[in-house]
């Protein structure tokens, strides 16, 4: 990413910077946000999921619909903050290929 910030500073001023940069720092953000929080909290909650699934009639207990709730509320906006991040990138990359046509 610095690397990236270094590009864009030495790319002409028909690149708008501005906009490059906050490309670039939302797709940095989503990604620090996913890392740091919806995967970690995601995969923990998988993994209660899995234990209860070896449980004798764990599969039909209110706790494991709970879990199975939760997980696909954090699995969900894990894959969103990714596509975000992705489009974050592809916009970053958009702006420094501009200054090239």
């Amino acid at each position: 990413i610095l690397l990236q910030l270094i590009t864009v500073k030495g790319l002409s001023s028909s690149v708008p910077l501005v906009k490059a940069t906050k490309a670039l720092g939302v797709a940095f953000g989503m990604t620090l946000i996913n890392l740091f929080y919806l995967e970690p909290t995601s995969t923990k909650v998988m993994f209660d999921r899995y234990e209860l699934e070896e449980k004798e009639g764990g599969k039909d207990s209110d706790e494991y619909r709970k879990l199975a709730a939760s997980f696909g509320k954090f699995h969900g906006m894990s894959s969103l903050t990714n596509l975000v991040a992705l489009c974050g990138a592809v916009a970053h990359a958009f702006f420094l290929a501009s200054a090239l046509v």
